[in-house]
């Protein structure tokens, strides 16, 4: 083993997804991984091919009224006390964060212990633990040709947004758009937990197409639990073939069969479309932290790889008639799919792994 490299990420699979790529890389090359995250990045953690782990407390200090603000500025306190404990039992080359608020305090305790880290940025974005990072770090990497709200200290480099090797395995996947009377595969998934919206909105607007229409949709739908019944129970009484679940360990073979995705548009899922090559209709999460998932849909909507329908703009109404041209128009699905392949930087696990080692040599040399 070369020595041991801190992954430091937290909170949702879009940040997780990638370190777990970039783990898969540095230990084909010898290294041995060290994962920091919490409570709810530990959900998706199953397959990260750690060696060694350990969970920190970290809570967003932006959320909640003064009495809650108090206490994560505690939990982020405790998450460095505990980073910098088991930092210094072990001789760590270099340190990565993919943010959430997990990477915070492992990449402060990095800087006190004078061990160099990267910041990665999966969105077109900054998110603000990254932000709060960026001028410290030995590079700030992105996904995206174009890093938004960046700090003027922060030494940018693009290298794409790292994929699992499932992923990986199925880039640039040959497409076919679906014959006049063939089947139709729809995807639609709404990140790590599912959407809610899309529970509602697209059986709804699936019900609206014409009967000739319907009759060749086969759809694939991540759904919560609570809602798996309430959307099967539509999709029966449109006649619909359905296949539902909370979540799908195999999305990526799943996009590459797809005639057409819909989808929210994390960082990850924009860059396994673009990976695999396939049309979406993508409606970002309102909600996500500075609109960033916006951002994130332009990359595809601007080439005309995506139609992007914002939550306020997605009713069963828009998606219906949405749903309707895309499908009448199979030579469009194509010329999408098309758009959207390779729009992603490509190598992205090895480009940041390239850097990563960079630093670690770098630390060698002045250790």
């Amino acid at each position: 083993m070369k020595g041991t490299i801190v992954l430091a990420a937290g909170g949702t699979g879009g940040h997780m997804f990638p370190a777990e790529a970039l783990a898969q890389e540095l230990k084909r090359r010898g290294w041995r991984i060290l994962l920091v995250t919490d409570a709810r990045g530990a959900r998706f953690a199953g397959q990260f091919p750690a060696d060694e782990r350990f969970e920190i407390s970290a809570t967003n200090p932006n959320a909640g009224g003064a009495a809650a603000k108090a206490l994560a500025v505690f939990s982020l306190l405790g998450g460095l006390l505990t980073a910098l404990r088991e930092f210094k039992r072990r001789d760590i080359a270099a340190a990565v964060g993919f943010g959430g608020y997990p990477s915070f305090p492992a990449m402060k305790a990095a800087a006190l212990l004078k061990i160099p880290y990267i910041v990665h940025e999966q969105n077109g974005i900054l998110g603000r633990a990254n932000r709060m990072l960026a001028a410290g770090a030995t590079f700030t990497a992105h996904a995206f040709p174009e890093l938004e709200r960046a700090p003027a200290r922060a030494h940018l480099k693009e290298v794409g947004n790292p994929l699992r090797d499932a992923a990986i395995a199925l880039a640039g996947s040959d497409y076919a758009a679906p014959a006049p009377d063939g089947a139709i595969n729809l995807l639609v998934f709404g990140g790590s937990q599912g959407a809610a919206l899309f529970s509602t909105v697209v059986p709804e607007a699936i019900a609206a197409l014409p009967e000739n229409v319907r009759r060749r949709l086969k759809v694939t739908q991540q759904a919560r639990d609570s809602e798996q019944d309430a959307v099967a129970d539509r999709y029966q009484k449109a006649g619909i073939e359905a296949e539902l679940a909370p979540f799908f360990p195999d999305l990526p073979a799943r996009i590459a069969k797809a005639h057409l995705v819909i989808a929210r548009a994390g960082a990850s899922t924009v860059t396994e479309i673009a990976t695999i090559g396939r049309p979406s209709i993508l409606a970002p999460l309102a909600i996500a932290m500075d609109d960033h998932q916006t951002g994130n849909a332009k990359v595809l909507a601007d080439i005309g790889a995506a139609i992007l329908l914002p939550e306020k703009a997605f009713t069963a109404s828009a998606l219906a008639a949405a749903l309707g041209a895309l499908f009448s128009d199979p030579a469009r699905l194509a010329q999408m799919a098309d758009a959207a392949s390779g729009r992603v930087k490509k190598g992205a696990a090895k480009n940041l792994a390239d850097l990563v080692e960079e630093v670690a040599r770098g630390q060698r040399k002045a250790a």
